[in-house]
């Protein structure tokens, strides 16, 4: 896989959620609907405890989850917990590392295709309709579903890259406890090479399939109990390209279960119809005009020791020096394209700030 040509960095889509993805209402009712569908991404630690607290807080949110995708889920002798409303995958072995469970709602809509390899730890659910899903042009979609554990001394993993972002033609999501360290996950941490480069063709594959990481960055997914180790970045989501428009939010909003883990909650929906946001005519502004007014435009420099506030203060005054620029540059209300799927989601519709950021080169670990 080194041979292969220069990846573009890895896109990274990080939402800092606005609202709740679940609604709270007076009755409970389903969380899928023909144009919306929420994932949730959960480890167990192989606790039925913590099985049944997860599924406890759906009752608690007044709305249950389309699919939930379990990684080292309880199992007793080749079987799971069962939960009214629930239909239970995973691969038919003693004891599998992952597991799926779908609501009855979609499966009243979709036709669900459990895929099932050799391997204990994947599996993938293949989410089909006579009727375009999400309101879109396609008709299906996968999940993948990754629980890869630690080799040889880190160095190698379990569950290969090339199993989870292989090239498809519809939408795919790729979620998993991964257990591999890297800047773009987490930016914010020191890693040692070895993590770096046990975690490199990961992102490095995923990056020449044009995937997105979904994970707002540093944002963490595991807190280990013995607090022998740090909080960290392990429970990963990607989307390709086909499935990026489709995302919604990613976020972490569901109570905690007793798991080292938080459960995480993809909620996908069809992509907005509002109309695309004016823009700037740069090519009409009357130059001479603005000219002294850039020229006597000046950012005071920011204060020595500030207070939140006055710091607060700071920012939202320099900002209005800037953009009061705007206000005199004629605007123009953008054509309608044709959706750019294989791009950065930017719609001003989206309930997320979208983060995106340019990471560290695969192959070089940042200095400590």
């Amino acid at each position: 896989m080194r041979n292969h040509a220069r990846a573009q960095p890895l896109q990274l889509v990080g939402y800092i959620a606005e609202m709740s993805n679940w609604p709270l209402e007076s009755n409970r009712r389903q969380a899928s609907s023909p144009s919306l569908l929420s994932v949730i991404q959960h480890n167990c630690l192989g606790s039925r405890d913590v099985c049944l607290t997860l599924f406890e807080s759906f009752k608690e949110s007044h709305t249950y989850p389309s699919v939930v995708l379990l990684q080292d889920p309880p199992v007793s002798k080749a079987r799971l917990p069962s939960f009214n409303g629930f239909a239970p995958f995973f691969p038919p072995v003693r004891k599998p590392r992952v597991a799926s469970y779908v609501h009855q709602s979609s499966l009243a809509r979709f036709s669900v295709l459990p895929r099932f390899t050799d391997r204990v730890d994947i599996m993938s659910l293949d989410i089909s309709s006579q009727k375009p899903v999400f309101g879109g042009r396609f008709h299906s979609f996968r999940l993948i579903n990754a629980y890869s554990i630690n080799l040889a001394d880190r160095r190698v993993h379990s569950v290969l890259p090339e199993s989870l972002f292989p090239a498809m033609g519809v939408p795919l999501l790729v979620v998993g406890d991964l257990n591999i360290y890297n800047p773009l996950a987490d930016p914010l941490r020191a890693f040692s090479s070895q993590e770096v480069s046990s975690s490199a063709p990961y992102f490095e594959l995923a990056a020449l399939g044009g995937f997105a990481l979904l994970n707002s960055p540093g944002v963490y997914t595991t807190f280990p109990l013995s607090g022998k180790a740090r909080p960290s970045v392990i429970d990963l989501a990607f989307a390709n390209p086909l499935l990026l428009p489709l995302v919604k939010s990613w976020e972490t909003s569901l109570p905690l279960t007793g798991s080292d883990h938080v459960p995480i909650t993809i909620l996908l929906a069809a992509p907005s119809s509002d109309p695309a946001p004016q823009r700037l005519r740069s090519d009409h502004t009357d130059w001479e005009l603005l000219s002294p007014t850039i020229n006597n435009l000046i950012v005071p420099p920011p204060p020595p020791y500030p207070s939140p506030k006055i710091l607060d203060d700071w920012l939202t005054g320099t900002l209005d020096h800037l953009t009061g620029l705007l206000k005199t540059t004629p605007q123009a209300h953008a054509l309608p394209t044709t959706p750019n799927l294989g791009g950065p989601r930017t719609s001003p519709s989206f309930d997320a700030h979208i983060i995106r950021r340019q990471g560290w080169p695969a192959n070089k670990a940042p200095r400590r």
